[in-house]
């Protein structure tokens, strides 16, 4: 194709490098991410349990915004993979445009009910008497919806073209903003909690205006972002939702459900045990950086595969993932069971907290057993997405958020003790990491018995 960039020649060529060249930039920008919600967690820490238990509280629901721009994100970037596969640059750029476009409908449906609906569901998430304080965290992230939904969006165009190091920067920039403005928020500003709530809306601003400025000068890029191409288009919407539209709502569905878990930790170790529950999570997904970034890799390049109908590669490329992702994730996890002690000490320094530092210490022990099974849970979806059938990973996800929950109710209700559910939890997790796995191999062969897309999207 005229006009090819390095990035679209990862795409359509060894399946193994380009995953692997894809995936470290996008390891970098999932780092950096992963990054601020430790300086969050770090710089609240001070502020005492009621805040840190805040953070923890209205997490699933922040998480579910990034979910719905990671989601929609993953869409953009299969859609416009896809087309470059099967050498169709105009369909691809009709993909970016029309993300643009769902970004703003999608912000525009969710901003006011998360805003109007907070003050009701804040106290069904277990806020009881720091309300408030779970509001004021709440609000601001609400508010710029917008932005936390076109940062995933854009950066999911970026990599569709495999240009993950543009990705890389702009959402690394974003998170050093965040880094910097927190502690001024926070305690320079007298802001408090709320102050890391503005410092992490400003972040993703600043990281979407990065990647407008990239599109509106088009320099090094393959795709552009072209007026004809903005105007509605519900066959491209279709196009991307048949991948975004499922992906949007597992990230979703397994942050609501994480409502359900947080309440049953609040039933057995009350705010405090809710505050180092979000806390270890925050850690653990730093360790599921390798993970993640190879599934997003695998999304781009066995996307572009997928179009140009070469299931063989697909099938090396996804077996190379997820080996070496699983294989990366025992070696982190046992670095990380070694360190337990000092980490959980970095997160209950404060006097409130202190005496919860042998709890956290026993979770960490216990996520390190089951974490190189979650890897599964990334390579598998990324591989139903990357065959167009991401429905499969949003059902396997489903089902894996039920048993968890179910596990955690029973937990909670039978034993009454944060160390039953920790035990169940690295049940629930290992035998959902291996549902998904084999269920993206049962996917995948059916895919391939159906053969390659045959048809671009319709005028």
């Amino acid at each position: 194709m005229d006009g090819e960039t390095k990035g679209v020649e990862l795409l359509i060529g060894n399946q193994r490098k380009g995953i692997v060249a894809l995936a470290i930039p996008l390891a970098v920008a999932l780092l950096f991410q992963s990054l601020n919600n430790i300086v969050d967690s770090l710089w609240v820490s001070d502020l005492g349990g009621s805040a840190m238990a805040a953070l923890g509280i209205v997490y699933p629901i922040y998480c579910v915004q990034i979910g719905i721009g990671n989601g929609l994100g993953i869409g953009v970037s299969a859609a416009i993979s896809r087309h470059i596969g099967m050498k169709d640059r105009a369909l691809a750029e009709r993909s970016a445009a029309q993300g643009l476009v769902v970004s703003v409908q999608a912000s525009l449906i969710l901003t006011p009910v998360l805003v109007l609906t907070a003050p009701f569901l804040m106290p069904l998430m277990g806020s009881g008497d720091i309300n408030d304080v779970c509001l004021g965290y709440a609000y601001p992230l609400y508010i710029t919806t917008f932005f936390i939904i076109l940062s995933g969006i854009l950066a999911g165009m970026l990599r569709g073209e495999g240009a993950a190091k543009r990705s890389m920067l702009m959402q690394a920039s974003g998170a050093v903003v965040n880094i910097i403005l927190d502690p001024i928020m926070i305690f320079g500003l007298d802001m408090g909690v709320a102050g890391a709530a503005w410092a992490t809306a400003i972040s993703f601003a600043v990281s979407c205006l990065i990647a407008v400025i990239w599109y509106i000068r088009g320099r090094g890029l393959f795709v552009r972002i072209r007026k004809e191409y903005l105007k509605s288009d519900r066959a491209m919407r279709k196009d991307i939702f048949s991948v975004g539209l499922p992906e949007a709502l597992e990230l979703s569905v397994i942050n609501v459900f994480n409502i359900a878990l947080n309440l049953c930790v609040i039933h057995c170790g009350g705010t405090d045990g809710a505050a180092i529950y979000s806390s270890s999570w925050r850690v653990f997904y730093i360790l599921l950086v390798p993970a993640q970034a190879m599934g997003g890799a695998l999304v781009s390049v066995c996307s572009a595969e997928y179009g140009m109908g070469r299931f063989d590669m697909i099938k090396d490329g996804f077996r190379f993932t997820a080996v070496y992702a699983f294989v990366l994730l025992v070696v982190f996890s046992a670095i990380t069971a070694v360190l337990a002690d000092p980490i959980s000490a970095a997160f209950t320094h404060s006097d409130g907290l202190k005496h919860m530092q042998h709890e956290m210490t026993s979770m960490i022990l216990m996520f390190c057993v089951f974490l190189p099974f979650m890897s599964f849970v990334y390579t598998g979806s990324s591989l139903m997405q990357a065959v167009d059938r991401a429905r499969g990973g949003m059902f396997n996800s489903l089902a894996r958020n039920i048993l968890l929950t179910a596990l955690f109710v029973f937990g909670a209700y039978t034993f009454g003790t944060l160390d039953s559910l920790w035990i169940l939890l690295t049940v629930g997790e290992i035998t959902g990491g291996l549902m998904m796995l084999i269920h993206a191999i049962i996917v995948f062969k059916k895919a391939e018995a159906a053969g390659p897309p045959t048809e671009g999207i319709p005028a």
